[in-house]
């Protein structure tokens, strides 16, 4: 055997009165952790992953708190559980939408169970038969009294169960007469929570540090209990248990596939007359629509006649095309990880994707498997604000605008090496991206009121 760094890591496992693969598992898992949360924790591929996988198991995110200081662990996890919660409501939400608004969706639930992935553990130790036993007990009496009134309203006031629970109950109580009034209040409880972790996040800027409120400082740790719940209760996923589990769901999030109906090419004047019956449209591009489409989307933003649009765009660095989108109308979304065609969703219910250099329009087989696949692929959104600079910091090439009737914004030129930092007092617009992995808008494009005026 070739004594390699590892046979001598073995060798000194050994000496100590435990399991040496356990120990040295464990040492690997603390030490890729303190690599990530240390050196990659705004790594978008990074978080891509994190969010494909949905966090870590239990065992993992629990080793988090107690990482060095030096790794931040607290502000680590609070940006990846923020992400995490806005992919469970999106496509929590998505779901509610597609059930109409008198609870029909309890039939989706009952006919497609598990697409909320459920964590159950692989093998279970006596002790923890017996626990399970009365855990299944707890959770049917959750959901007979949760229809109460005063359980209800307590309810609304507690932290809430956390997400393996959740998911347990979506998978064995979902036709049950009160779940729909339990999953309204929890995603309630979880958009707070998420809302709390992002004021967290913002305010580690040492500007703000002093603002932090008790609430605040908790809700990371608020989010670990959330999302993984207590401590050994749940399984690690070294067994693979979750991941076959989350693939009977039929619905493959990782990467959707696009399934052409057997059918001729629509053309794009079918297509618009198509929008004139929707209420949502979402383009999800890589290259700018034909000139024929959006001249007719533009039309129709004009008249009030259309439905609402999202623009989902990824690579795509054309500023000017950008802003044209967002000055028709458009609502346009930073995305990451989207497909290479060109696809259309309408009402989250049909599709249609547009291949080719002639843009070939076909439609979609399974447009509502793609639209859940899609939902969480946002990572910020385009705005346009308009304000005094108030502040600069030319070391790292930051500068502040007091935004008309909202709070100071920290801004930053996309090409900072060539863009010259506003000077302090002046009236700014300012076209960007405000992501969500930052609460620094990144500018594509800067106008001077003043300038314009004279």
């Amino acid at each position: 055997m070739n004594k390699s760094r590892s046979y001598f890591k073995l060798v000194e496992a050994l000496k100590e009165s435990e399991c040496p693969i356990c120990r040295l598992v464990l040492e690997d898992s603390r030490a890729y952790l303190d690599h990530l949360l240390y050196e990659s924790v705004l790594d978008v591929p990074i978080r891509m992953m994190l969010r494909e996988s949905f966090g870590f198991c239990s065992w993992h995110a629990r080793q988090i708190a107690s990482l060095p200081p030096i790794c931040s662990p607290s502000e680590g996890f609070a940006i990846f559980a923020s992400d995490l919660l806005r992919k469970l409501d999106y496509v929590s939400r998505a779901i509610i939408e597609q059930g109409g608004r008198h609870w029909k969706w309890k039939s989706w639930f009952r006919k497609n169970r598990g697409r909320l992935l459920a964590l159950l553990k692989q093998r279970a130790c006596p002790v923890c038969d017996h626990v399970k036993q009365f855990e299944t007990y707890h959770l049917n009496d959750l959901m007979d009294a949760i229809g109460d009134e005063e359980i209800l309203s307590a309810y609304k006031t507690s932290q809430g169960i956390c997400l393996p629970h959740l998911l347990i109950l979506e998978e064995v109580y979902s036709s049950h007469a009160n779940f729909s009034l339990f999953f309204e209040a929890q995603l309630a409880k979880t958009k707070a929570l998420r809302v709390t972790l992002e004021e967290f996040i913002r305010k580690q800027d040492f500007r703000f540090r002093d603002q932090i409120t008790p609430e605040e400082a908790k809700s990371p740790r608020a989010a670990m209990e959330f999302l993984v719940g207590k401590p050994g209760v749940f399984a690690n996923e070294m067994g693979h248990d979750l991941f076959q589990r989350a693939r009977k769901g039929s619905l493959h999030y990782g990467s959707p596939a696009l399934t052409r109906l057997p059918t001729e090419s629509y053309s794009l004047r079918e297509l618009v007359d198509e929008f004139r019956i929707s209420k949502q449209a979402t383009f999800y591009l890589k290259k700018p629509l034909p000139p024929e489409l959006f001249d007719a989307l533009k039309e129709l933003a004009e008249e009030h006649s259309g439905p609402a649009i999202e623009a989902v765009v990824e690579e795509l660095n054309d500023i000017e095309y950008l802003y044209r989108l967002h000055s028709a109308g458009f609502s346009i979304f930073y995305g990451i990880g989207l497909p290479p065609q060109t696809i259309i969703l309408l009402d989250g219910k049909r599709g249609f994707v547009l291949e080719g250099r002639e843009w070939h329009l076909r439609m979609l087989k399974n447009p509502q498997d793609l639209y859940l696949s899609l939902l969480w692929h946002k990572f910020g959104i385009a705005v346009l604000l308009t304000g005094c600079v108030k502040e600069t910091d030319a070391k790292n090439k930051l500068f502040c605008i007091a935004v008309k009737g909202k709070r100071e914004q920290w801004c930053r030129f996309r090409d900072s090496v060539t863009k010259k930092i506003p000077r302090v007092g002046i009236n700014v617009e300012i076209f960007g991206w405000d992501k969500w992995n930052t609460p620094i808008v990144e500018v594509l494009e800067l106008k001077e009121l003043q300038a314009i005026r004279k």
